[in-house]
């Protein structure tokens, strides 16, 4: 029940973040750091399918393309999975690595689905105007989201 919650109030958020900021600066990737804090506390079972859920859910409710975020997002966690066995979360250096390489990860597949349905407004170069300050917001505040995650389900990562 606390990860429904969760994601409810992330998509919540995301959508105050992004009213708040305007079409001048991405907002931070609210969503993804909720799915990132539900698949750290469960296992890659059960994780790589709620993540594929979650964008899933985000692709309906946003009225895109169905599986640009749910691929993306399936990536990431798959990712995060992949970079906590190679890393040290307790780390900075570790959570950077982690954090880093799994929102490379979720950009790459929302851009892998675009490349795929042949959507030429997500060409990457066009995007980094978009990515680099959304990537960099997001790492920002993950931290702090991602504490005040644990401290809401009660998971020590």
């Amino acid at each position: 029940m606390r990860l429904i919650l969760l994601i409810a109030a992330a998509f919540l958020l995301q959508g105050f973040v992004s009213g708040l900021l305007g079409e001048t600066v991405p907002p931070p990737d609210l969503i993804y750091l909720a799915t990132l804090g539900m698949v750290a506390s469960v296992s890659p079972f059960l994780g790589l399918p709620l993540a594929f859920a979650v964008g899933l859910l985000q692709d309906l409710l946003s009225a895109g393309y169905p599986g640009l975020h749910a691929v993306g997002l399936l990536l990431s966690a798959y990712a995060y999975y992949r970079l906590s066995r190679l890393v040290h979360w307790d780390e900075l250096a570790g959570q950077a690595v982690i954090l880093g390489g799994s929102f490379a990860a979720k950009w790459l597949g929302i851009l892998l689905v675009a490349l795929w349905l042949r959507l030429g407004e997500f060409n990457p170069l066009t995007l980094w105007s978009v990515i680099v300050p959304e990537m960099v917001l997001t790492l920002i505040i993950a931290p702090f989201v991602l504490q005040a995650y644990r401290q809401l389900v009660g998971h020590n990562q």
